[in-house]
């Protein structure tokens, strides 16, 4: 199966969509993708998923619907630096009360070693109230656990959840749309 022709046929047939929420046709044309590409072929799916997030960057609707966020999570995972494409997207205002968005966002800073960086990101998701928010003290949790030994922060202390938190929940605004880096050729 031919995913950019796929996709340019899907897109061709959205114009005469007249519904109320096209993510939704986004949502069962993934969904029809992954479950007809062989296995071989999945990491093609992400041109789609690529295409999903800019289509819908623009629109303030999808900013905080999980369907979208998880999209933009799935698509970040095909990426080598999944880190930018979270960091620009919720620069963008994307999924800034969402607890799998942060959670996701800290495993990134986690896996490559930036461990205050993954305590920043779930101290955001905590000032920020992303919910679930039991997810996301879970995860911290879980995180402090796992980094107990090795981090630490001034004055040898383990940071608790909001202690001494300087975090400003301010929208940076990138300069040319998505960073190159972050984008998939068509």
């Amino acid at each position: 199966m031919d995913v950019n022709t796929s996709l340019q046929r899907f897109e061709a047939s959205l114009s005469s969509y007249t519904g109320d929420d096209p993510l939704d046709l986004w949502d069962r044309f993934i969904g029809f993708l992954e479950r007809k590409l062989p296995a071989e072929e999945r990491n093609s799916i992400s041109v789609v998923l690529d295409r999903l997030v800019q289509t819908f960057l623009p629109q303030k609707r999808y900013h905080n619907d999980v369907r979208y966020i998880n999209y933009c999570i799935k698509c970040a995972s095909y990426y080598s630096e999944p880190i930018n494409l979270y960091s620009y997207i919720y620069g963008e205002g994307i999924g800034t009360r969402a607890a799998a968005l942060y959670i996701a966002w800290a495993e990134q800073f986690e896996k490559q070693g930036l461990l205050p960086a993954a305590d920043t990101v779930y101290q955001r998701a905590l000032e920020n109230q992303a919910e679930p928010a039991e997810l996301v003290l879970q995860q911290y949790r879980l995180f402090q656990a796992r980094t107990s030994q090795s981090q630490t922060v001034a004055g040898g202390a383990v940071r608790n959840p909001l202690q001494n938190s300087q975090l400003i929940n301010q929208k940076e605004r990138p300069r040319d749309g998505i960073p190159q880096q972050c984008k998939v050729p068509y």
